[in-house]
């Protein structure tokens, strides 16, 4: 090979690497915007598209370390509105589980009333405890419409007196879980205004 075809090779390689770099760099907003709203996705799948029309996620909501949340350090909410007014608010919410934390999120309405909620992550027994995530089963549906106002016995499993059935093999799993929804609502009583953005 002679220098010519050297230079010709090298020449090649160099407007190869170069148009793949200008390539990423052009798609890489692109990228980032796909992954955000595959991030939207996944943490609004609770809210139904009828109740809201901001973008919740980007307005986060700062909580603090917090007893009833559970969570350890701070962290963020969301509040939705339609046709400006807040219409619902997504808390995330920590669980003590029988393998561990159990990170959950809970939509709740505006009026206190809990809309839905969803496993984000969890290390509970296989085929047992992870029960609770919803490819796996409906059991956190059961939870749907519950208030505050509702009879704190009505809260429990139904091994302790309350309406709602554990799973089987899991009781630990399923106090742990149906307490941490409780207490997401007594957060949202508790700090309803700050939440839902209203002026004190």
């Amino acid at each position: 090979m002679n220098r010519r075809q050297i230079a010709v090779i090298l020449l090649l390689a160099l407007l190869g690497s170069g148009l793949l770099a200008t390539l990423q760099y052009l798609a890489a907003p692109r990228i980032e915007a796909q992954r955000q709203l595959a991030a939207e996705r996944q943490l609004l799948d609770l809210l139904p598209a009828s109740l809201y029309d901001n973008r919740p996620l980007a307005q986060p909501i700062a909580l603090p370390i917090d007893s009833l949340l559970g969570n350890r350090t701070p962290r963020s909410g969301y509040r939705a509105t339609l046709a400006g007014r807040p219409s619902a608010v997504l808390l995330p919410i920590t669980a003590r589980g029988y393998e561990g934390d159990i990170q959950l999120l809970v939509a709740i309405g505006a009026d206190g009333r809990l809309l839905a909620s969803k496993v984000l992550q969890q290390a509970e027994t296989p085929g047992l405890g992870d029960l609770i995530l919803p490819e796996r089963s409906s059991w956190l549906v059961g939870f749907a419409g519950k208030t505050l106002n509702d009879n704190a016995p009505s809260w429990n499993l139904r091994a302790d007196g309350g309406e709602f059935d554990q799973i089987a093999g899991a009781t630990v799993t399923s106090r742990a879980v149906g307490d941490a929804l409780q207490r997401s609502l007594r957060f949202f009583d508790a700090q309803r205004r700050y939440l839902l953005g209203e002026q004190p």
